[in-house]
């Protein structure tokens, strides 16, 4: 009894062993390859407990289904300058010898590009045959990466790098990568250009042409200010003269009018009183001479001017 005992106790182990072996357990993070002596013979990609044979006969390789990300070291990249992108699309548009050879004569600008990439599995089987490992997958696509940016920034200039145009080369890039990638199972989601800085030398030299430009901007702006400015005077001083002339001509016409009115009124009025109108002047010019005491007249007594301040007789005197 005691040995057929110990021998369904050992049944039970062997059993729960073999089971443990022949079972697998898939997280939802995941996605299995099962290997049978070393070649693929199932992929499991949803989670769950799955079966096998024990090993060594069959094995499994996980590998994960979530976004997994590579992050290369920064490294410097030539950008094309703005005669050399010109350049480049004369080339790509008309081709000829001109076109080529001032490509060749453009310059370049190099910066510090630093640069991260988001991928995912899609097909681990592909990926197992092709890349192996994660380690080396991450490996393979910084190279690819490397290269893709390398490329397209060459034809990029800073300004389309620092503009709203990034996202397009950032996008030119990712369809690069992907096409290197399609047939190693992989899917590049998305690929962001981090950090683009000048180099040291070139920084210094664009922060002294930007001092440079805009000195020759502000030069330039005072120049036109001052010009604006003095045809504004000369506009305003011409249209004083004018007003002021205008005003004269109308004043020595109204004094014109006048005098004449004035004239036409003494006339009239000489006709009608003769007498009374050389009174009335010669006081008016009593009143203009002896109106100051430090006036002093040396004239005959029989003056006409003193006519009328000679004492008249009474009739009958």
């Amino acid at each position: 009894m005691q040995q057929r005992l110990n021998i369904l106790v050992f049944a039970f182990f062997v059993a729960v062993l073999i089971s443990g072996a022949c079972m697998f357990v898939v997280d939802q993070t995941q996605q299995a390859i099962v290997l049978r002596f070393g070649n693929p013979v199932k992929v499991h990609t949803a989670p769950g407990l799955k079966i096998k044979m024990p090993w060594p006969i069959e094995s499994v390789v996980y590998f994960d289904n979530r976004i997994l990300d590579v992050d290369p070291d920064a490294e410097s990249v030539n950008l094309a300058s703005d005669e050399r992108a010109a350049m480049l699309q004369a080339s790509t548009t008309h081709k000829t010898q001109a076109a080529q050879a001032a490509r060749n004569r453009s310059g370049s600008i190099p910066i510090i590009v630093d640069t991260f990439a988001r991928y995912r599995i899609v097909d681990p089987l592909l990926f197992l045959q092709r890349m192996g490992t994660e380690l080396n997958a991450r490996s393979r696509i910084e190279s690819v990466m490397n290269a893709a940016t390398r490329d397209v920034l060459a034809r990029a200039t800073l300004t389309n790098l620092l503009s709203s145009e990034r996202s397009k080369l950032m996008n030119q890039i990712r369809d690069r990568v992907n096409s290197e990638m399609k047939d190693r199972g992989v899917a590049i989601v998305d690929i962001r250009i981090v950090r683009a800085d000048l180099t040291e030398q070139l920084r210094d030299s664009t922060v002294s042409r930007m001092i440079t430009e805009r000195r020759e901007e502000a030069t330039e702006a005072r120049a036109q200010g001052q010009e604006k400015a003095q045809e504004i005077r000369s506009t305003a001083e011409k249209e004083r003269t004018i007003i002021l002339a205008e005003a004269n001509r109308k004043a020595e016409a109204m004094r014109g009018a006048g005098d004449k009115e004035a004239l036409q009124i003494i006339t009239a009025a000489a006709n009608q009183d003769p007498d009374f109108f050389a009174f009335l002047k010669t006081m008016f010019a009593y009143k203009n001479t002896l109106a100051s005491p430090d006036t002093t007249l040396v004239l005959s007594p029989n003056s006409a001017f003193l006519r009328y301040l000679k004492t008249q007789k009474a009739p009958g005197q």
